[in-house]
Parts: structure tokens; C-alpha cells; sequence
């Protein structure tokens, strides 16, 4: 449906460049990178703010390139660009054309709840209001294409949470196809269907949410979807089984190159178990000091541990924590679920 073709843009020392890359018809499409990933700056070219140096913006089989912004039936979304001068229901009204403005204002107002604010300025909103409203106004008009722009930055958590619910709700109510640009790893896999992975100007990686946390490309994107424990070894072939060495001696699902390797094990994959079997799997067993326990959410918590002299880091929920009485000092025994190659022969050969 959208389909971003052979795209340039130089910005001084910084070059935007998507080779390819294609949204789906009413699909919840996420970029997610750093600060200076280039994020809003193609966000601005697909909406029509800017001009790309070369490439094409291709919408149902249309080159919409050239097009004005009023033709493209795209629509930027972010508080921030809200028209001072004008209330609430005259800025959702904005791009209405037709007879029925009103009762059209009336309606997504009231689907996303601001019927209350529609005589108010937006300097008088909340950020999460303002958001609320510029989220009215892009459905208003009713378009294919609803791009957002770290909607969801500097909000408070409740008004967060909050907001991120509306979208998903939203979304699903409306199915108009919504491209949406964050840095918040969490964020991202609570909205996106597929996701695109940027880092200076260029995407790392594109895919299922599930394929990118479960096999990350890189390095970069290991580490940027919460891959924490990132061990260097090799990877062998022992009886028909890929077993990975490197301090630990870990036995992999699947099958894998032979060789020198990155191993990425994500937090929740390191499992903390009560007694020295794991009814999951009879491998990857391993005893393990407590260094350190403390919150990560209201409901979970991390723990770094020491296993042969390496340090992982392991999350568990809250209520099995205080359950095992896990504190600083503690021997627990613990099970690697899962592990990954995130990197291949990408440092010098270990010795």
C-alpha cells in the first residue's frame, strides 16, 4: 500500500537511505532508533514536508513524490502541530471539507473522549490532551495513511499507558494504516505488527516484532531490543547438536554456522528455578551468585548474577522474587532457556 522506494536525503553530515521498503494496508508499521536515526526526517518526507534528493513515495500504485501534502492523503499526527490560534473543535475541523464538518468533529471527539474540550485552546490542554486532539484531527479527514511522531514522548506513565491503549484501540476500530516513530523498545513491541530498526539513516533490520527480538542481525539491534547478555565464543558441532563455548558451555536450538560468534541470551530467557532440575530442559543448567536484585517495573525485577565469572543479568516478576527470598549473597541455580547468535565472526578469532 505504501511502499518507500530508492530514497535520499542529505541533511549536512547526516544521509537518510531506505532502498526498499514496503507497509501493508492497514497495517501498524513502527521505526524505531535512537536520537539521529532519521526517524521524523522521513516521516516529514512521506507526509510532504520535505523533498527527498532522490527515491520515490509510492501510495496505492501512485508516485505521490510531488504531490502536495493536501493531496497525499497522509496525515501527520503530533501535538505539537496544533494550531494555537484556533480551538479544540475548529483544529479537529481543520481539513474537513463537505456539509458535515460538525457532526464529523462530534464523532472522533467523542470516540477518543474530548468531547469536554472542544472550546478550549490547545495551550490549555495537557500533552497527553494535545495528543488526544491531533490524533482527532488526522482521523477527521479521513485519510489512508496516519504518520506519528514519538506521540507518546514526555508523557507521565499513566497518560502514557493510557495513550498507547487509545492507539491500539484506534487502530483496530479505524484500520487505517498507521507508521509510527519511537525510541522506546517497549513501546514499539506494544504497538507495531512489523518493525523497522533504524541507526543513522540506514534500517538495520525489518520484520515481525517476534523475528527481530528472536533473531536479531546485528550487534546494534541485539542490544537495542533488550538483548543484555552478549557473550564471545565459538560455536561447535557435538553429537549432532550445536553447543556454544565461551565461559559457559551452552547447548543451541536449531542449527548454526560453526565458528566464532556473538551469543546474545535476553534477560527473561535466564530462568530462575528452586532446585537443581529444570523441568524445562535437562541442558544449560548452572549455579549462580546473586550480585544483585533491584525493581525494573512495579511488577518485575532484574538480578545480576555471577555463573563461572561471568555476569548475567536475568528478569523474573516480583512475586516469585519475594517468594525465593532472592537477595545479595544468595547461590541460586539457574537455567538458560534460550540463546541466539547475534554475530558472527565479526572480532578476532578466540584463542
Amino acid at each position: 500500500m505504501l511502499v518507500i522506494e530508492n530514497l535520499r536525503k542529505k541533511l549536512e553530515n547526516f544521509m537518510l537511505e531506505i532502498e526498499r521498503l514496503e507497509v501493508g494496508d492497514g497495517e501498524y508499521f513502527v521505526f524505531l532508533g535512537s536520537s539521529g536515526a532519521g526517524k521524523t526526517t522521513l516521516l516529514e518526507i512521506i507526509a510532504g514536508f520535505r523533498k527527498p534528493d532522490s527515491g520515490r513515495i509510492i501510495l496505492d500504485g501512485e508516485d505521490v513524490t510531488n504531490k502536495s501534502i493536501n493531496e497525499r492523503k497522509i496525515v501527520m499526527c503530533h501535538g505539537r502541530y496544533l494550531f494555537p490560534n484556533m480551538s479544540v473543535e475548529e483544529n479537529i475541523g481543520y481539513g474537513i471539507r463537505g456539509g458535515s464538518r460538525k457532526e464529523k468533529v462530534r464523532e472522533v471527539a467523542r470516540m477518543l473522549g474530548i468531547e469536554h474540550l472542544l472550546k478550549r485552546k490547545p495551550d490549555t490542554l495537557s500533552m497527553g490532551e494535545q495528543q488526544r486532539v491531533a490524533l482527532a484531527r488526522a482521523l477527521a479527514v479521513e485519510p489512508k495513511v496516519i504518520l506519528l511522531d514519538e506521540p507518546l514522548n514526555s508523557l507521565d506513565r499513566l497518560t502514557h499507558e493510557s495513550l498507547l491503549l487509545e492507539l491500539k484501540r484506534i487502530h483496530e476500530k479505524t484500520e487505517t494504516t498507521f507508521v509510527h516513530v519511537t525510541h522506546d523498545f517497549i513501546e514499539a513491541i506494544s504497538l507495531a505488527e512489523r518493525m523497522a530498526v533504524l541507526r543513522y539513516g540506514k534500517i538495520e533490520q525489518c520484520g515481525s516484532v517476534d523475528e527481530i527480538l528472536r533473531n536479531p542481525k546485528n550487534l546494534f539491534v541485539a542490544k537495542f531490543v533488550g538483548v543484555k547478555n552478549l557473550l564471545k565464543g565459538r560455536i561447535v558441532r557435538e553429537n549432532g547438536r550445536y553447543v556454544f563455548e565461551g565461559g559457559l558451555r551452552i547447548v543451541l536450538d536449531g542449527t548454526h554456522e560453526c565458528g566464532n560468534v556473538v551469543l546474545g541470551i535476553r534477560p527473561e530467557d535466564v530462568l530462575i528455578i528452586s532446585s537443581s532440575n529444570c523441568k524445562f530442559r535437562s541442558e544449560n543448567v548452572f549455579e549462580a551468585e546473586v550480585l544483585d536484585v533491584y525493581p525494573l517495573t512495579l511488577s518485575t525485577v532484574r538480578v545480576v548474577l555471577d555463573v563461572n565469572g561471568i555476569e548475567l543479568v536475568a528478569e523474573t516478576i516480583k512475586s516469585k522474587a519475594i517468594r525465593m527470598g532472592l537477595k545479595r549473597g544468595d547461590t541460586v541455580t539457574i537455567c538458560v532457556m534460550s540463546a541466539i547468535p547475534v554475530a558472527e565472526r565479526l572480532y578476532p578469532p578466540v584463542s
